[in-house]
C-alpha cells in the first residue's frame, strides 16, 4: 500500500511542519453518496462486451472506477449527532464496493473467455443476459463470504487508511499554497474550515488528485479481494467449468471461422419467398381494405400467389378489432419488421416447435440502450419502446396467409402446394393464447411458427439467409431506405448464392419498387441522390464490399427524358467476402455459365490511390480547416480526416465530390 507519508517532503523539517497542523485537524469523516451511474462493468456495459475499455480496466485490475458522485466531509461531533443517517449511507456506500467487486468480476470472466464466447453470444441476448446474471449470483455470493470485505474491522482499518490518506494529500496542499507559517498563525477553527473547503475543491474539480486517489483506493480494494482474484485464477481455462456454466457441450466450443465471423456481422432468418412477401408486405403498407374487410395484400407470380391477411383468431373478430386492424395496416413501418426478423432470427436460433423468448429481447437484440432503474444496476426500456414492440407483435400475431401456389422442393424436384394458416403463433406456458395490450406487457412469451414456414425449414431444404445487423440497428425513420435495401439485397444474395451469381446487375427500377418509392416526375434528382446516399453508408457501414453503375453513360443526364434511362439503367451490389464464404457450401460445384458481362471501373485502390494527399495539400494551400470542407462538401470531417491519412477510400459518390473541389 502506498505510504503517502514517505511521498511528502525531504527534510525532517518539513515533516515537522506536515506534522505540525496535521495534529491541529479535529476528525472527520468522509461521506460518499454513490450516482449510480454506468461504470465500465455496470450491466449496460457488460451486455454490449466486448469492448476496449472493459478490456483495459479488466487488464489493470480497475475494480473501482473514477467517477463524481457526492462527496461530503463532516466533522466528527456532526457524524456522531446523526450517526443513524450516516451509518445508513456508510452501508450503502459498502454495498457499492461489494457491487463494483461482484461487476469486476463478472467482466473479468468475460475477458478471460472472450474467444470462446464471442461466437456463442453474438445475436444471442438471451443467452447473454443469463449468463451475466448466473455469473453475478455467483461472485456476488463469493464477495458476501469474502472475510475482508464482511468483517467490521477490516473496514475500519480501510476507513482510517482512508482518512489519513485524504488529510496528508490535503494538509500537503494547504502548506504548499499558504506556507507553514500562515497555517500555523491561523486560529484553530479557521484552520480547520480551510482544510475542509480545501478537501472539498478536491473531490470536486482536482483532477490530478482524482486520478490518483482512485488509483490508489483501486491498489487497496484490490487487496482486498486478492483471495476472490485467486480462485477466479485457480478456475481459469476450466473449459468444464464454462460449459457446465452455459449449460451446453464441449462441442459448441468448437466453431468455424468463417461462420463466426459472417454470424458476428449478421442475423439468420428465413428466406423463403413466403417470408420475403411478409417483409416487404409490412415494410411498403401493401395491406388495402374496404370499410367492412380485414386488411389484405395479395401476389400474383409463378412461384407464390395468393393472399396475406391481418385476420385475427376467432374469438377476437369484432367490430372494433377490425377497426383496430385497419388503423394498424395505415401505420405499418420498419419498426414492425425489426421485430419481425428479430423473431424470425431468435426462434430459428433455437430449436424446438416452441420456444420461450423474453419480450425485452426483442429490443436489445436491436441495439437499443436501457435506462437505468433505480439502483441503476438493471436497466430498463422506455414504455414507448415496449408498446412499440407490443403493437408489432399484435400485427404479427394476427397474419393469416392464402396460398394457391408455392413453389417447394420435395426430393429436390419442385413442386407446387397450396398452403394457409400463421406466420406465428404466441402463447403463455401453460399454452393460453397470449394476450398483447399495453396495459400488461408480457415478461416473455412462446412462440410457434405456422405450419407454412415447415417445408422451408427441414432438413436439407432449409432456406435461411444473412441479414446484416444493420437491418435492424438502423434508425427506422432516418435510414428507411438503408433497411429496405439491405432486406433486399440480402435475399438476392441468397437466392444468387447457388450460381455464386452475387455481381449480377440490380435495375434500379426493381429497386425503387422494393424499397415502396413511388417515382416522382417533379424531384426526380432527390431520388437518384437519396438512392446513391443510401448505398454509400452501406458501403461505408460494411454491409456491402462495393457498388457503381452497370455501363451507365452519365451524359443521359443532360437529355431530356433521362429519368427513364435512369430507371431502366442497373447497378451492381457487391456482397462482404463473408457473405460469399459463408454461402460456399451450398453452391453447385458442377460447371456454371459465366455471370453477365460487365465492365468493371477501376479498382478502389488505383482510383483513389492519391486523392486524400492531393486533397489534403489543396486545403492547406486554401488555407481551409477540415470542418469548413467538410460543411462545404457535406460530409463528416472525420471522414475526410480518414481519407486524407489513407485510413479510408471514399465511396463513389464522396470521390467525385473531392474530384470536383479539386478541380
Amino acid at each position: 500500500m502506498i505510504n503517502y507519508d514517505l511521498l511528502l517532503n525531504n527534510t525532517n523539517c518539513e515533516l515537522t511542519h506536515h506534522q505540525t497542523i496535521a495534529n491541529k485537524i479535529d476528525p472527520f469523516q468522509v461521506i460518499i453518496i454513490h450516482d449510480r451511474q454506468p461504470n465500465f462493468f455496470d450491466y449496460n456495459y457488460l451486455l454490449n462486451f466486448p469492448s476496449e475499455n472493459v478490456r483495459k480496466k479488466v487488464d489493470t485490475n480497475r475494480i473501482f472506477p473514477r467517477v463524481k458522485n457526492e462527496t461530503f466531509i463532516v466533522r466528527q461531533q456532526d457524524y456522531e449527532d446523526n450517526i443513524e443517517l450516516f451509518f445508513k449511507i456508510r452501508v450503502d456506500a459498502r454495498r457499492e464496493v461489494h457491487a463494483k467487486a461482484t461487476e469486476f468480476m463478472i467482466a473479468k470472466f468475460f475477458s478471460t473467455y472472450e474467444s470462446h464466447l464471442a461466437p456463442l453470444l453474438v445475436n444471442k441476448p438471451t443467452l447473454k443476459w443469463e449468463i451475466i446474471n448466473k455469473l453475478y449470483d455467483k461472485y456476488d455470493k463469493l464477495v458476501r463470504d469474502h472475510t475482508h470485505l464482511n468483517d467490521e474491522d477490516s473496514w475500519n482499518i480501510f476507513s482510517t487508511w482512508y482518512r489519513t490518506y485524504l488529510m496528508n494529500h490535503t494538509v500537503n496542499e494547504m502548506l504548499k499554497k499558504h506556507g507553514y507559517h500562515t497555517l500555523n498563525a491561523l486560529d484553530r477553527e479557521v484552520l480547520n474550515e480551510l482544510f475542509l473547503e480545501e478537501m472539498r475543491i478536491s473531490f470536486v474539480s482536482n483532477d490530478s488528485f482524482l486520478n490518483t486517489f482512485t488509483a490508489d483506493v483501486n491498489v487497496y480494494i484490490e487487496k482486498m479481494v486478492s483471495e476472490i482474484l485467486a480462485v477466479f485464477e485457480s478456475e481459469k481455462n476450466s473449459m468444464e467449468q464454462i460449459n457446465e456454466l452455459l449449460g451446453v457441450s464441449e462441442q459448441i466450443s468448437v466453431h468455424q471461422p468463417i461462420e463466426s465471423t459472417a454470424k458476428t456481422n449478421n442475423l439468420i432468418v428465413m428466406s423463403n419467398a413466403i417470408y420475403q412477401f411478409i417483409t416487404e408486405a409490412i415494410s411498403n403498407q401493401k395491406f388495402t381494405f374496404q370499410s367492412d374487410q380485414w386488411p389484405k395484400a395479395t401476389i400474383d407470380t409463378a412461384t407464390l400467389a395468393g393472399t396475406l391477411q391481418l385476420l385475427p383468431h376467432k374469438e377476437e373478430r369484432t367490430a372494433s378489432r377490425m377497426l383496430q386492424l385497419q388503423k394498424d395496416a395505415q401505420s405499418l413501418s420498419e419498426i414492425d419488421v425489426d421485430v419481425l426478423d428479430s423473431l424470425c432470427h431468435m426462434y430459428v436460433a433455437q430449436v424446438g416447435d416452441r420456444v420461450e423468448i423474453r419480450f425485452d429481447d426483442l429490443l436489445t437484440i436491436r441495439g437499443l440502450k436501457t435506462k437505468l432503474g433505480g439502483t441503476g444496476r438493471r436497466g430498463g426500456y422506455e414504455k414507448e419502446q415496449r408498446i412499440h414492440v407490443v403493437k408489432a407483435l399484435s400485427t404479427i400475431q394476427s397474419l393469416w396467409m392464402e396460398f394457391e401456389t408455392v413453389l417447394v422442393y420435395e426430393q429436390g424436384k419442385p413442386v407446387n402446394k397450396k398452403l394457409q394458416g400463421r406466420a406465428f403463433t404466441f402463447t403463455n406456458e401453460d399454452g393460453s393464447l397470449c394476450e398483447l395490450n399495453e396495459e400488461s406487457l408480457p415478461e416473455r412469451l412462446y412462440v410457434t411458427m405456422g405450419e407454412v414456414f415447415d417445408p422451408f425449414l427441414q432438413g436439407t431444404v432449409r432456406q435461411v439467409k444473412l441479414l446484416p445487423n444493420q437491418a435492424i440497428e438502423f434508425n427506422p425513420y432516418q435510414r428507411k431506405w438503408e433497411k429496405k435495401l439491405i432486406r433486399y439485397i440480402s435475399w438476392r444474395w441468397r437466392t444468387q448464392a447457388r450460381k455464386a451469381s452475387y455481381l449480377q446487375p440490380h435495375k434500379i427500377s426493381t429497386l425503387l419498387e422494393k424499397i415502396g418509392m413511388q417515382i416522382d416526375s417533379q424531384a426526380p434528382s432527390r431520388i437518384r441522390d437519396r438512392l446513391e446516399k443510401a448505398l454509400d453508408l452501406l458501403e461505408e457501414e460494411g454491409v456491402i464490399t462495393f457498388w457503381q453503375y452497370n455501363q451507365w453513360n452519365e451524359d443521359c443526364m443532360s437529355k431530356k427524358g433521362w429519368l427513364r434511362l435512369w430507371l431502366d439503367a442497373t447497378i451492381i451490389i457487391a456482397p462482404p467476402d463473408e457473405i460469399v464464404s459463408y454461402y460456399q457450401p451450398i453452391e453447385r460445384k458442377k460447371s456454371i455459365k459465366a455471370p453477365t458481362t460487365f465492365s468493371l471501373v477501376q479498382t478502389k485502390e488505383e482510383v483513389c490511390k492519391n486523392i486524400g494527399s492531393d486533397f489534403k495539400e489543396c486545403r492547406i494551400n486554401r488555407g481551409l480547416t477540415l470542418k469548413q470542407v467538410a460543411e462545404e462538401l457535406n460530409i463528416s470531417t472525420s471522414y475526410i480526416s480518414n481519407i486524407e491519412r489513407g485510413g479510408a477510400l471514399p465511396s463513389q459518390t464522396v470521390y467525385k465530390k473531392m474530384k470536383d473541389w479539386l478541380n
